[in-house]
């Protein structure tokens, strides 16, 4: 699944206006600490003056939406007890929470974990996909410490205000901010080898595929099939066997009718 990106920048949000910016150092992770799945709820909300809060981007179950430019300063960190903000130094986006549950004192009420489970692997996985970019483009490396946080992880090193976020939440579904972590530069990974992919290793890719097809036993449903076109010299393989499972050049196709025309 492919990650979609689309802009509706808060250009009604003061933060936006004041226009601060920023060189980011690394990526918050936020939820939004309400039952409501659709971004477009809280971008509706925010896009307007006297909202003291805004930021970069709120991952959907189908998409990510950007409301601010990445490197513009957001208000999501508040200020932490050190005096210092991760508003300054963070890129930062909110994952939507789905419906059905309250809060009472930061603690979920009434949230289904698997009836959530194919909802919180969508989010996840924009979430991991979103911050893999993000630190690629930033050239941010996510298993230094305080590079890639949560909400809750920024109040613990002091460069954020007490919220739970997301440890109220992932840890459910069996998700620590270290597994995020690993899954994000595990994603960088694998976005640098598609990016670095040369002809010599696609050839060398599609040899070891053809070969692993070659060796494939046909199926019992084509045996009445494959007796006759042997029989009649059709089909005679080479020093390699039959390879019923591979795929005919043209080649080898022109070749089969060859023989098939001179019965």
């Amino acid at each position: 699944m492919e990650l979609d990106i689309k802009q509706q920048i808060l250009t009604e949000n003061d933060c936006y206006k004041i226009g601060r910016t920023i060189t980011p150092k690394g990526v918050m992770v936020h939820s939004t600490g309400v039952a409501q799945p659709d971004p477009e709820v809280f971008i509706s909300r925010w896009n307007r003056p006297d909202v003291e809060k805004c930021v970069h981007a709120f991952v959907g179950r189908e998409q990510v939406i950007q409301t601010l430019p990445w490197t513009m300063r957001g208000w999501h960190a508040g200020t932490g007890t050190s005096g210092r903000s991760a508003n300054n130094t963070h890129i930062s986006f909110e994952c939507c929470e789905p419906a059905g549950h309250t809060y009472q004192g930061g603690t979920m009420i009434g949230y289904d974990v698997e009836t959530n489970q194919p909802y919180f692997d969508d989010i996840y996985h924009n979430a991991v996909q979103l911050t893999a970019m993000l630190c690629s483009q930033f050239n941010l490396d996510p298993a230094q410490p305080g590079v890639v946080i949560c909400h809750a992880e920024g109040y613990q090193q002091g460069v954020a205000s007490n919220h739970s976020d997301v440890l109220q939440w992932w840890p459910k579904h069996g998700i620590t901010m270290d597994q995020f972590r690993r899954d994000v530069a595990q994603a960088m990974d694998d976005g640098d080898e598609e990016d670095n992919m040369t002809q010599e290793r696609f050839n060398e890719l599609m040899e070891g595929y053809l070969a692993q097809r070659a060796g494939l036993q046909p199926g019992e449903w084509s045996a009445p099939a494959r007796e006759w076109a042997e029989d009649q010299g059709i089909v005679s393989g080479d020093g390699d066997g039959l390879r019923y499972r591979s795929f005919a050049t043209r080649e080898e196709t022109v070749q089969m009718l060859y023989q098939l025309s001179r019965k």
